[in-house]
C-alpha cells in the first residue's frame, strides 16, 4: 500500500509545480511525424526521493509509447487541412514477470487527433507563439481504470501528467552528433544532445524542472533518451526566499526500447 500510495504521490507532484506561475510550458515530448503506422515505445524508471541526498527512493518501472495511428483532413482555426491521430500510452508501477502492474492510479493512454501544421521541434513557432501545448481537434483519454472519455480542452497538456520532459525555452545544446544510451539493439542512433531548465516559483513554493534530452530524426517523433528531474521546494509565504528547502525530487531516466510498424490504435472510441 505505501508503494502505491508513492506512485500516486509522484505522478502529482510534478503536477502541482505547473500550477506555480500561469504560464508553463508543456510540449516537450514529439519533435516530428514519422510515417503513418509507426510507434515508438521507451522504458525506464521513475525515482521519487525526499531530498537530493535521499539513499533509498522509491522506485517504479516506466513505459511509454507514441503511435501514429491514423490521418484525416480536418478543419482547424478556419481551414481544412491535415492532421494525425497520435496515441499516447504511459504505464507506471512495479515490474514483474508478466510485465508492469500499474494498479489504480499508474495507466493512462491519450488519443488525440493533431494538425500536422503543429508539430514543430523549436520551443516557439513561426508566429512566436511558445510550442507549449498541442492543440488538438479532438480526442479522448482512458486514466487508470476509468472509462474512456471525450478531452473537452483544445489542447493536450503532456507536462508533467505524461511526461516530465517540458518544453525548455532556449535549450543549451551539449553535442550535435551523440551517441545516446538506448535499450535498443541493431540501430545506430546519433542525436542532439541538449540541455534545459524551468524554474516556477510563488512566495511559498518553487519547482525546478531540469532535463537533458537527445532529439534524432533516426526515431519516430524524435526522441532517443531523455533524463528529468522535479525538484520542489517550500517555504513560508512570508520567509525569505533563503528558506526554501527541498521537500521532494522526482526523476526518471527514459530509453528508447523499440520502434514498430504497421501499428493500429488501442484505445477503442465511439
Amino acid at each position: 500500500m505505501f508503494q502505491l500510495n508513492g506512485l500516486a504521490v509522484a505522478l502529482s507532484v510534478a503536477a502541482v509545480s505547473w500550477i506555480c506561475t500561469p504560464i508553463a510550458n508543456a510540449q516537450g515530448l514529439i519533435f516530428h511525424l514519422p510515417e503513418d503506422g509507426k510507434a515508438v515505445e521507451y522504458e525506464g524508471t521513475l525515482k521519487q526521493a525526499t531530498g537530493p541526498d535521499d539513499q533509498e527512493p522509491l522506485t517504479w518501472t516506466c513505459e511509454l509509447s507514441i503511435k501514429s495511428v491514423g490521418r484525416e483532413e480536418a478543419e482547424f482555426e478556419g481551414k481544412v487541412q491535415p492532421c494525425r491521430w497520435i496515441e499516447i500510452k504511459t504505464l507506471t508501477g512495479t515490474a514483474g514477470a508478466a510485465g508492469i502492474d500499474p494498479g489504480p492510479v499508474g495507466a493512462r493512454i491519450y488519443k488525440v487527433l493533431v494538425p500536422e501544421s503543429k508539430i514543430i521541434a523549436e520551443h516557439v513557432d513561426a508566429d512566436d507563439i511558445p510550442n507549449d501545448m498541442l492543440p488538438i481537434v479532438r480526442g479522448f483519454r482512458r486514466l487508470g481504470e476509468e472509462a474512456v472519455k471525450e478531452i473537452k480542452a483544445p489542447t493536450l497538456r503532456v507536462y508533467p501528467t505524461i511526461s516530465l520532459l517540458t518544453n525548455y525555452v532556449s535549450p543549451e545544446v551539449i553535442a550535435t552528433n551523440d551517441v545516446p544510451e538506448v535499450i535498443l539493439q541493431g540501430l545506430q542512433i546519433t542525436a542532439k544532445r541538449m540541455k534545459g531548465k524551468l524554474v516556477m516559483e510563488r512566495a511559498e513554493s518553487k519547482s525546478t524542472n531540469e532535463g537533458e534530452f537527445w532529439v534524432s530524426t533516426d526515431v519516430p517523433f524524435g526522441l532517443a533518451r531523455w533524463i528529468v528531474s522535479v525538484t520542489r521546494e517550500e517555504k513560508e509565504s512570508t520567509a525569505p526566499r533563503s528558506e526554501f528547502h527541498v521537500v521532494n525530487v522526482v526523476s526518471v531516466d527514459m530509453k528508447l526500447k523499440r520502434i514498430r510498424e504497421n501499428v493500429e490504435s488501442e484505445l477503442v472510441t465511439n
